[in-house]
């Protein structure tokens, strides 16, 4: 099982991205201006003009200006007239990593604005078979400088247009299938990787791809026969075990119960105890990386995590590598802070970490933000980009370990560990005399080079450190500055977002592996207690949707049908969901982070049982904030109870909801708690110099 590399080929650079504290002047500034505004026309006589103010048609700024101008006239319809600046300045780019480099930072603001031009119109119409080669090039430099941007919608019209020029091309075909992934459209994803396989049924990248959709809907059998069938066509003693580890570590993304997850555990915990049986060049080339699922079964996961470090760091030693200047790195007047993501962008881990980054003290603090591979760009990260310098890893961990090595950090800081792989494997190396970790993603990491676990005292239980393999820092602050949600656009009515309009509306919008199977029992609970309420929750698969309707009616019966589950919606859409509710409901084995906030923010209700451990009292902490007790329970009967009582009772819900609106400022834009961070971060550093 290899990972999908063909993005992060040699051709790409990992170079720091442009910062918006430095704006760009003069006819190419102008040009893209007229573009972004869609002045198609004016745009293209800007960059006409650009290309003249050039001194050769070679230079950097006039390959920019061609590659704009053939934007415009492609925007205007004009697909004869995109054909020769397209051609060279694809040319320019094809054979030259830094004309490339040019071309990707021109085309990050555009990414995400739905402006690639349509590349088998766009004068790349069918070719004389002899320029065909140099056309397919074309092509993938193209599709290269789109992806890179983080332009998705336009790197798949590229690869559409590939495929009309050669439909056997089975690589093409796994590559579609990988892009419809990263656009969460697996349905459609799985099309691609079964249309290679049908033309080479041995094909491994294809079958990789089928096994990774299975682990994402948590379909236990289809990963394990996918990866035995793998494992028996791989020549390499390291995929073979790679595709066995990964067939033992897979667990159901919906259990039914306790006995389903202690089976998927114990097989997982049997390969762990038995050892590699080979070593891994790198794990995370091999898709190789932490147990997701297994964080969400509501147990005690710090000698699992524990155990899972110890393996891979047994299978490759040169994970744990330590960088040479943590010994010999001279005082400076700043402490250099490198913090490492994938999510340095509008996901849930950069909406929370923005504040940190925006207002670390730059008199104290020199920082440096370190990209994985597969990053998303948007305005988010432009932001982030114009506070502090941002660099790109290449996808290979050798070389990014000695990009953030050559940085000589003080502190190297995480905002998750458990989520991107290759932020995972990072975590492993010593680059930094301080390393440390956030909650974004709630767990213990069990990696021996992570010092410091950066919690929240309201979130954690009495005994917590004992769930932890670093050193737990219990922050009196929420550790988070972020900025308070805002509902735009026109108002939506309930029938708009899938509610119905007359009947009361209990919204859970976690996702649905959030929902532990112990609390069915409480949902139960609700639908006896209110007969004409209606239960939402958020769709995650195909699979997994069946698996937990099938589940819930074990549980509730006839009343099963008082369940419904509403598609994913974009995060404004999602806003008015949750205000739209008539109450939300918290899940005691994992509340909500950004989902509580944003539930906060609208002045919703939030039902909140705290769970045993951290990652299920985030909402216990925003309370706690607030100083509001009245929907805080301790258990099932009383949750229902509470949760019937805000949609019934109008005085009661009047009561939290003025609360809410009087207290949630005290959630937001929280600059106390990055000082508490600062403080945390240089008082260990300095105990260990």
């Amino acid at each position: 099982m290899l990972r999908d590399t063909q993005s992060g080929d040699k051709r790409v650079m990992n170079t720091a991205l442009p910062s918006e504290s430095e704006p760009r002047t003069g006819p190419l500034s102008e040009a893209w201006a007229h573009f972004d505004r869609k002045n198609w026309p004016a745009a293209a006589a800007m960059f006409e003009a650009a290309a003249r103010s050039s001194s050769t048609e070679t230079t950097a700024e006039s390959i920019e200006a061609a590659f704009g101008l053939a934007h415009a006239y492609a925007r205007q319809g004009n697909y004869a007239a995109a054909k020769e600046p397209l051609d060279r300045a694809l040319t320019a780019a094809w054979g030259s990593p830094e004309t490339r480099q040019v071309l990707t930072r021109a085309w990050i603001p555009r990414s995400l604005s739905g402006h690639a031009l349509n590349a088998a119109k766009a004068s790349l119409a069918e070719p004389a078979r002899a320029h065909r080669p140099e056309l397919i090039e074309r092509l993938r430099t193209l599709a290269l400088i789109y992806e890179t941007a983080g332009d998705l919608a336009g790197t798949l019209l590229v690869y559409y247009a590939l495929r009309a020029i050669d439909p056997h091309d089975t690589a093409v075909l796994v590559k579609m299938g990988r892009l419809w992934m990263m656009a969460q459209d697996n349905a459609k994803a799985a099309s691609f990787f079964q249309k290679a396989l049908a033309r080479d049924p041995h094909l491994l990248p294809a079958m990789d791809g089928l096994a990774d959709i299975a682990w994402i809907d948590g379909d236990v059998q289809n990963v394990r026969d996918l990866m035995a069938r793998r494992a028996e066509l791989s020549s390499d003693p390291a995929e073979r075990a790679a595709a066995l580890f990964k067939a033992a570590a897979t667990q159901p993304a919906v259990a039914f119960d306790e006995s389903e997850i202690e089976s998927a555990r114990s097989r997982f915990t049997k390969m762990l105890v038995a050892g590699p049986t080979t070593s891994f060049a790198d794990p995370w080339k091999l898709a190789l990386g932490p147990n997701f699922y297994v964080n969400y079964q509501g147990r005690n996961d710090r000698d699992l995590q524990v155990a899972t470090a110890a393996y891979y760091l047994a299978a490759t030693p040169s994970l744990g590598e330590v960088a040479p200047h943590i010994r010999r790195r001279a005082a400076a007047s700043k402490y250099r802070i490198g913090m490492v993501s994938n999510y340095f962008s509008g996901h849930t881990i950069g909406y929370l970490n923005r504040g940190l980054i925006l207002d670390l003290d730059r008199r104290r603090f020199e920082v440096v933000l370190f990209r994985t591979p597969g990053s998303r760009f948007d305005e988010t990260t432009q932001e982030m980009a114009a506070s502090a310098r941002m660099i790109d890893l290449p996808p290979d961990l050798p070389a990014a370990r000695r990009i953030i090595a050559e940085a000589e950090l003080d502190i190297l800081h995480y905002p998750e560990i458990g989520m991107d792989y290759f932020s995972y494997f990072l975590a492993f190396a010593r680059l930094a005399k301080l390393q440390t970790v956030s909650w974004g993603h709630p767990v213990t990491t069990g990696i021996p080079n992570i010092d410091m676990f950066l919690s929240v005292d309201t979130m954690e239980p009495p005994d917590a450190a004992a769930q932890y393999s670093e050193r737990l820092i219990r922050l009196r602050g929420l550790s988070i500055s972020v900025a308070r949600p805002v509902l735009a656009g026109t108002a939506m009515t309930r029938s708009d977002l899938g509610l119905e309009a007359n009947r009361p509306a209990y919204v859970c919008a976690q996702s649905l592996y959030k929902i532990h199977h112990s609390f069915d029992d409480t949902l139960r609970h609700i639908v006896n207690l209110d007969r004409d309420g209606l239960i939402y929750f958020i769709s995650h698969s195909a699979h997994a949707d069946e698996r937990f309707r099938e589940r819930l009616k074990r549980q509730l019966g006839d009343d099963i049908q008082r369940i419904r589950l509403l598609p994913r919606v974009t995060p404004q859409k999602f806003l008015h969901l949750l205000q739209a509710a008539d109450v939300l409901l918290d899940v005691p084995h994992w509340s909500g982070g950004r989902t509580s906030l944003e539930g906060f923010a609208v002045g919703t209700p939030i039902v909140h049982q705290p769970g045993a451990y951290m990652r299920g009292r985030h909402t216990l902490a925003f309370y706690r904030r607030m100083e509001i007790t009245g929907t805080v329970v301790d258990g099932p009967a009383a949750y229902a109870e509470t949760a019937a009582r805000l949609v019934h009772d109008r005085m009661f819900r009047g009561e939290i909801r003025g609360q809410i609106a009087a207290n949630s400022d005290r959630l937001f834009n929280d600059r106390e708690s990055v000082r508490e961070i600062e403080s945390a971060w240089v008082d260990a550093f300095e105990s260990i110099q």
